[in-house]
């Protein structure tokens, strides 16, 4: 026996459609089909029933290698007895999901799941009504897939009862219509729609309510909701269900307190609420759900004190639960009490939270748990040795935390099961004889900033298959054993930057599957080593490696994102092959030796968003070829030797934020263009070249501008009006984004510690009258500098506007009028400089209002009068502030004010002082002569009190009289005494 003639001829006629590269089909030959790989037929009628072609190895879903594609032939049709139909997991991608599909109706079980379909879900499966088995899952398909607004097909599969929808866009599907359609499945177990764009407003919090509610008295066990975008309170109808299983509403918008109700949901497993909006208390009743294997409450607002835990896993849910996982649900408290309860606890996750005290011994007791992650909390004390206990942990993670003490082989020596241990950012002391030989062998290895060194730890010879090796900032000095560089192969990450290692790296290192190496901040030395091929990340800054640089530019290096040289002792010229890093993304040579001029092939480097050269010996003219990195943000290339003007095509890099271009020998005018068509600039240094003209008032447009460096130059014309326009500077105290912030965000992706676009700005900026390097605070740096220019006219009045700005600096120029008063407004300035100008005038008492001033210099111009005093004028008590102002007085200057001198103080204005002294007398006198009056008035109306007064004056004109007499009676006593 053997298929029929039709069906045989209809599978041929399907083959014939599709792509199979790898010959998945090719037993699809003769004359029995039901012999082909995939095809299934009756035992007894032979008939194909059965036809699974799913491409079983998921994880290359990445790319077309050995997926089946092409068309789906009708030919299916003639399949009449076909009930399994399994095209899961190939590459259909660019057609849709057929709608004949829909006539196959023997079929009770679908499964097109991330098969490459697109476009909209066709209705006709709704004819399917046998029906058992439906996965649509598209979640590697980005939400290709897609449901119209119209979902009642899906009601009409009445024997369903496995429903996957994951990554299908369900957007136009309201939670009435969803739930209406599902509530008509009587048979429905598992509902799956994760990922599904459902933004739902507030569920109906019970099933009396009129707003939408699944009605649970089907046979549901499972529903997964996760990873959408639903605003509402827990739905307390969900708590009317004694058969669910499994609950997802993991990533969502849930909000408010999880109900106690929760604890009548007997049946439940598996809960996972985590990435929500929930506030504490946690509910008590969970304590009574004795099925539940998996609690997830993580990265939700709890609140909750550690002894609400006791409460709960004192119950049987302690004896069950398996994996529990609280990170990031701002939990404070200890662990005793409470963690010896989870008798069966695999998985144990309480990071980032704010649990403190020492980690308690009973953990020892544990005797199943697998993983344990107590990092980013507030452990202190020692790390007790009874964790060595645990045989069957796979991972251990305590990192950030204040563990102190001493690790030894005795907290380590039987867990034999491990393979990630993690003790990075505590202050612990790893003391590890040299001969001792560990029981596990790690895949992820990190103690950074604990104390390993002096010498490297020779344990790790035994670990030869590790992924990731981290042991930066461990006090490790001297150089590497010998055996070290012939370890892993596999390793994708290593870390040994911020230590004290000497000596040379092998020229080629064999690290072949690694994509992140961080060795800066050594005493390494000697040529570059040439790179792994697949490497992504490289980081040797900070070292004394020598030579050029094309033992690393010399290769192909597809992969590389980020390349960081900066501060060795490197030279020769920058070569042409730098352009074949078309994946770069940031490149950093600055602070070398590298001399000759820049190649032109920039338009090669289409994601660079960074590029440091500065502090080199590079000269030559800037290459137009720069114009073409449209996404670059940051362009370091100061203090070189380019020369020539600044080039028109640089105006094409419309999102830069850093512009440097300081210290070389640029000259021409300073384009306009920078701040037309650079409206995200927030640093702009070009000091120290040759530059003329005028200073152009578009580059006061720059509402992000917060440093502006156009010192020791050749501009000339006036500070212009809108100078006073920067609206970076005007605000004080402003929280400032960090100076690549867009950038930052678009980090999604992240290899241990390390997120791949890593980049910090850094820039020098002379402020307080020394050169000052600011990396990670200089998105909180405002600055102006004008200084040694050929600048005149006056100081604009509205100066006072920049409320913001801390470092202003308009020293040897040709300015000339008066300090303006609204420098006193400028609340944030640290920094002042107007020396070596022809100012003229008093100086302003409102400069006594900048409390935060402390480096001031007004010397060498033409100001006169007294200088001012009070509040931080009181601490910069240096006469060399004021010298080469001839007609200054007062402290701290040696010159004493005349009388004529008016008395400056934190007040207002010299005029407004004389006001306020004129009317204070006016006042008085009047006063006076209004009292004599009234007085006088008194006495004239009434004689009785006319009498008391006057006989008063005689009274005490009496007694005067007496003791005048008395007085000079005893002086006169005290003469003949003395005369005696």
């Amino acid at each position: 026996m053997s298929c029929s003639e039709s069906e045989r001829l209809a599978l041929v006629k399907f083959k014939a459609g599709l792509q199979d590269p790898h010959q998945f089909l090719s037993s699809w030959e003769g004359d029995d089909c039901c012999t082909w790989t995939g095809v299934h037929c009756d035992n007894e009628t032979w008939h194909v029933v059965s036809l699974d072609l799913q491409y079983h190895h998921l994880y290359h879903s990445l790319s077309n290698g050995g997926r089946l594609s092409g068309e789906i032939n009708p030919s299916l049709l003639s399949l009449k007895h076909l009930n399994h139909l399994d095209l899961s997991s190939n590459h259909f991608k660019g057609i849709e999901i057929p709608n004949f599909i829909g006539s196959l109706t023997g079929l009770s079980y679908l499964n097109l799941s991330n098969a490459g379909f697109i476009g909209r879900v066709p209705p006709q499966l709704g004819n399917l009504t046998s029906l058992i088995f439906l996965d649509l899952n598209s979640f590697y398909s980005m939400h290709d897939l897609h449901v119209d607004d119209n979902f009642q097909w899906l009601s009409s599969l009445s024997s369903l009862q496995y429903l996957d929808m994951s990554g299908v866009n369900l957007a136009k599907i309201s939670s009435d219509n969803l739930f209406h359609a599902v509530n008509m499945l009587p048979a429905l177990s598992v509902l799956i729609l994760p990922n599904c764009h459902l933004h739902w407003p507030q569920l109906s919090s019970s099933s009396s309510s009129s707003s939408p509610y699944l009605n649970l008295s089907n046979s549901l066990t499972t529903i997964d909701l996760s990873n959408n975008q639903i605003n509402s309170t827990f739905p307390l109808w969900l708590t009317n269900s004694s058969r669910l299983v499994y609950l997802d509403l993991w990533l969502n918008h849930f909000h408010g307190v999880i109900p106690e109700a929760i604890g009548h949901m007997k049946s439940l497993e598996v809960i996972q609420l985590g990435f929500n909006d929930f506030v504490g208390p946690l509910p008590t009743s969970i304590r009574d759900l004795c099925n539940l294997h998996t609690l997830d409450f993580s990265f939700n607002n709890l609140s909750e004190e550690t002894s609400t835990l006791s409460r709960i896993f004192s119950g049987c849910a302690g004896e069950t639960i398996e994996t529990l996982n609280l990170r990031n649900c701002n939990l404070k408290g200890e662990l005793s009490g409470w963690l010896g309860m989870l008798k069966a606890i695999t998985t144990l996750d309480l990071s980032k939270n704010s649990l403190y005290g020492s980690v308690p011994t009973s953990i020892g007791n544990l005797s199943n748990l697998r993983i344990l992650y107590l990092t980013s909390n507030r452990f202190n004390g020692s790390l007790p040795e009874s964790i060595g206990h645990l045989s069957e942990l796979k991972v251990l993670g305590i990192d950030y935390n204040s563990l102190g003490g001493v690790i030894s082989e005795q907290h380590l020596a039987n867990l034999s099961s491990l393979d990630s241990l993690s003790m990075s950012y505590n202050p612990l002391i790893v003391n590890i004889s040299k001969d001792w030989v560990p029981p596990f062998h790690l895949q992820e290895i990190a103690f950074v900033s604990c104390q390993l060194g002096p010498e490297f730890p020779a344990w790790l010879r035994t670990q030869k298959d590790y992924s990731m090796l981290d042991l930066s900032n461990t006090g490790i000095t001297g150089s590497l054993p010998d055996w070290f560089w012939d370890l892993s192969h596999s390793i994708a990450l290593l870390d040994l930057s911020n230590n004290q290692i000497t000596g040379t790296v092998p020229n080629s290192l064999k690290l072949t599957s690694s994509s992140l190496i961080n060795l800066s901040s050594n005493k390494f030395e000697g040529p570059l080593p040439s790179l792994p091929p697949q490497v992504a990340y490289v980081d040797l800054s900070d070292n004394s490696f020598s030579g050029d640089l094309l033992p690393i530019l010399g290769e192909t290096l597809t992969t590389l994102g980020h390349l960081y040289l900066s501060n060795n002792l490197l030279n020769g010229t920058l070569p042409e092959s730098i352009c074949n890093l078309q994946m770069a993304q940031v490149i950093d040579i600055s602070n070398n030796f590298i001399s000759g001029e820049l190649p032109g092939c920039w338009q090669n480097l289409f994601f660079l968003v960074a590029l440091t050269l500065a502090n080199n010996k590079i000269s030559g003219e800037i290459p137009a070829s720069l114009g073409s990195l449209k996404l670059i943000e940051v362009l370091h290339l100061g203090n070189n030797n380019l020369s020539g003007e600044i080039p028109l095509p640089l105006r094409n890099c419309k999102i830069l934020v850093t512009l440097d271009l300081g210290g070389n020998n640029l000259s021409g005018n300073i384009p306009a263009w920078i701040g037309e068509r650079m409206p995200l600039l927030r640093i702009l240094r070009l000091r120290s070249n040759m530059l003329q003209g005028d200073i152009p008032e578009e580059l006061f447009n720059l509402a992000s501008l917060q440093i502006l460096d156009l010192a020791d130059n050749n501009l000339s014309g006036v500070i212009p009006q809108s100078f006073c326009n920067l609206s970076a500077m005007q605000l004080a105290n402003e929280a400032r984004q960090s100076i690549l912030d867009g950038f930052q965000g678009q980090a999604i992706t992240s290899v241990g510690n390390y997120s791949i676009l890593g980049y910090t700005d850094s820039l020098s900026v002379v402020t307080k009258g020394m050169e000052l390097q600011y990396s990670k605070t200089l998105e909180f740096v405002t600055s102006i500098d004008l200084s040694n220019n050929r600048l005149s006219g006056e100081i604009p009045q509205q100066i006072g506007n920049l409320h913001g700005i801390q470092n202003l600096n308009l020293s040897g120029n040709h300015l000339i009028g008066g300090i303006p008063d609204s420098i006193g407004e400028l609340v944030s300035l640290e920094s002042f400089d107007l020396s070596r100008n022809e100012l003229s005038g008093k100086i302003p008492t409102s400069i006594s209002f900048l409390t935060s001033l402390s480096h001031l210099n007004l010397s060498y111009n033409n100001l006169w009068g007294r200088i001012p005093t009070g509040n931080q004028l009181q601490t910069l008590d240096d006469p060399s502030i004021y010298i080469g102002n001839r007609d200054l007085c007062g402290p701290p200057s040696t010159v004493k004010c005349g009388d004529n001198e008016t008395l400056a103080f934190s007040g207002e204005g010299d005029d407004s002082d004389e006001n306020e002294t004129l009317w204070l007398l006016f006042g008085g006198a009047v006063g006076y002569a209004l009292g004599l009056w009234a007085v006088f008035i008194c006495l004239l109306i009434k004689e009785a009190w006319r009498n008391s007064y006057f006989d008063l004056v005689d009274y005490m004109h009496k007694k005067l009289l007496a003791f005048t007499a008395t007085s000079i009676y005893n002086s006169a006593d005290i003469e003949d005494e003395t005369d005696g």
